[in-house]
């Protein structure tokens, strides 16, 4: 099984301190709205949990964090971009969310540290997907969730008019307002990530029980979540 994404090598990942300041008002744009109801089903996740400490991974400017602190829970925000997370410390300056910049692959914290880790958006980012995968269970706790939200494929009638989207509108869009070559990216990295069904293989195979998915907006996202035994 390939274990990384099929993202083509000349594809370049963008580097997200050049687009942090548009960043938030695209993802409302480019999704029309939609980014907000699909991280809602994220936090869901969480509901029949109490006083949990949950680590927030490709955190960016802190969307995902935000409804994570409103529910009560304590939040480690970690990403790569500095400059993401000093927008998501201002946009959350009066909670207890704590930023760090780190990679998924070498997490900054101990074994078993989190009770539950969130990844919006993020994972697709990352090529070696079974190493991320081990990194992420090596700090969730024993018990503890996992839960992802990925753009993904769509199949059917829809997908041809997603498609089009993806590769044409959408970096035209873009383009008005910040880096084309970032949404063309996007684009490229939805197209060449995991199917779902490798996404779940390559879980278990790095030792996490339970996994499920569930698609949303016509399949062009799909939550994933999974336990760590």
């Amino acid at each position: 099984m390939n274990c990384s994404n099929n993202i083509p090598r000349k594809i370049q990942q963008p580097n997200f301190d050049f687009i942090e300041g548009r960043y938030d008002f695209l993802n409302h744009l480019l999704s029309f709205g939609s980014d907000f109801k699909w991280r809602r089903v994220m936090w869901k996740e969480f509901d029949d949990y109490k006083s949990l400490l949950i680590l927030d991974l490709a955190s960016g400017t802190g969307d995902s964090s935000k409804g994570l602190l409103e529910r009560g829970f304590k939040v480690v925000g970690l990403d790569l971009s500095q400059k993401m997370l000093k927008r998501a410390i201002t946009k959350l300056r009066h909670t207890d969310y704590i930023a760090v910049v780190g990679s998924g692959y070498e997490i900054p914290f101990k074994d078993s540290s989190f009770d539950g880790i969130t990844c919006a958006f993020g994972i697709r980012n990352m090529p070696d997907t079974l190493r991320a995968f081990k990194e992420i269970i090596r700090v969730l706790k024993s018990g503890g969730k996992v839960v992802f939200l990925e753009f993904s494929m769509p199949t059917g009638f829809i997908l041809p008019v997603y498609r089009y989207y993806l590769k044409n509108l959408m970096p035209r869009i873009a383009s008005i307002f910040s880096s084309k070559e970032a949404y063309l990216y996007l684009a490229d990295s939805i197209e060449g990530f995991h199917t779902r069904e490798i996404f779940c293989n390559l879980l278990s195979q790095s030792g996490f029980q339970s996994c499920k998915f569930k698609t949303l907006t016509f399949g062009t996202v799909t939550l994933y979540s999974a336990i760590k035994p």
